[in-house]
């Protein structure tokens, strides 16, 4: 009898160890995702942001850091690695200022590094005030956070252009531009002297001038813009600097080329010449027709340094609108101004040579 019952109880306890051992272990507990739920500040360059990221701690122990604060390397601490990302596009080397694990928030300072510039740039194009954008946080080269910051539910605004700053920037260019049209209109800025065949003075416009004061108001114009968008002052470069270069070439070279001829400062001024200072009136006809001809009629070394001198005015101004930065003209483009300036300039010689020879005749006589 014994031996029935200690068979029983020996089968009975195998029959509970395979039981034991039929059942599943239990998975350890997967912490949950964090999600960035708050942020306070604007989003604007050089700006500084707060960020509520929910279960930052709880991430932050499960892939290797400590849960308390600060204390050692950043290599051991995830969440001090933390890049803002905006549309997706994570803002290289904008790592915290500050880090609260306890309160899960992070600390951002919104700027232009070397590593983000294409970056930003691509973010602040087209240019607007305001437009809403996906924001959240996360590592770098790795999916970010899930966010309650998105397109559709317009919470997070990027500020692309401060109306304050804006505002500001026009009423520079406004004040610059009223002094110089009003200059423009009423004295003689932007004309010359030449000489008629009677030996009385009048006035024309330059057309070296025009351009000169062109390329200035467009470059001027454009780095206010960059520097409202981007907060980068640092934006000229070599061919700008080499376009404005060209203008300003063409009319200290206009000034040589006439100070060789006959026209001088002295003589009777014309009777609509009232004054050596005040521009005679003139019509919007008058300023193309004298932009574009001699005295012998319209001149195609005129019409085509006019011509290239627009189109680039308008590549220039459509790509600081697109890409939020100044524009670099390749050496082609380059020669291709120099060479349509000089031959400009090539051709006001004959000018002043006929200038010269009619001055000539009207003193025989």
């Amino acid at each position: 009898m014994s031996r029935v019952l200690g068979g029983a109880l020996v089968c009975l306890l195998v029959l509970l160890s395979s039981v034991t051992r039929a059942q599943p272990m239990a998975a350890p507990a997967t912490p949950q995702a964090p999600h960035v739920s708050a942020l306070m500040g604007e989003l604007e360059i050089d700006r500084i942001i707060e960020v509520q990221v929910d279960r930052l701690a709880d991430w932050n122990l499960a892939i290797g850091g400590p849960a308390a604060t600060r204390t050692g390397p950043a290599s051991v601490h995830p969440a001090w690695q933390l890049v803002p990302y905006i549309d997706g596009r994570a803002l290289t080397g904008v790592t915290p200022l500050a880090v609260d694990l306890g309160q899960g928030r992070l600390q951002f300072h919104l700027r232009i590094t070397a590593q983000n510039r294409d970056t930003w740039t691509h973010l602040l194009s087209p240019l607007t005030f305001q437009r809403a954008v996906q924001f959240s946080v996360g590592l770098e080269q790795v999916d970010p956070f899930a966010t309650d910051f998105t397109r559709t539910s317009r919470r997070a605004l990027l500020t692309v252009i401060n109306w304050r700053w804006l505002l500001a920037a026009v009423l520079i260019v406004a004040t610059f531009s009223a002094a110089f049209c009003a200059l423009a209109v009423h004295t003689t800025l932007l004309m010359e002297r030449y000489k008629l065949l009677d030996g009385t003075l009048a006035h024309r416009f330059s057309l070296a001038k025009v351009q000169l004061a062109l390329w200035f108001f467009v470059i001027f114009s454009a780095f206010l813009v960059i520097w409202l968008a981007t907060g980068n002052f640092d934006t000229l470069n070599s061919s700008i600097l080499s376009t404005l270069s060209i203008s300003a070439g063409t009319a200290l070279g206009d000034t040589f080329v006439k100070a060789a001829g006959p026209i001088t400062a002295t003589g009777t001024l014309q009777s609509g010449d009232t004054d050596g200072f005040l521009a005679p009136r003139w019509t919007a006809r008058r300023f193309m027709r004298e932009l574009v001809s001699d005295d012998e009629g319209c001149s195609i070394a005129r019409f085509q340094m006019l011509a290239w001198t627009v189109a680039l005015v308008i590549v220039f101004l459509a790509d600081v609108l697109d890409d939020l930065q100044m524009p670099v003209f390749g050496p082609e483009l380059l020669y291709l101004l120099g060479l349509s300036t000089g031959t400009y300039v090539a051709h006001r010689l004959p000018e002043i040579q006929r200038d010269r020879q009619r001055n000539d005749a009207a003193a025989q006589t």
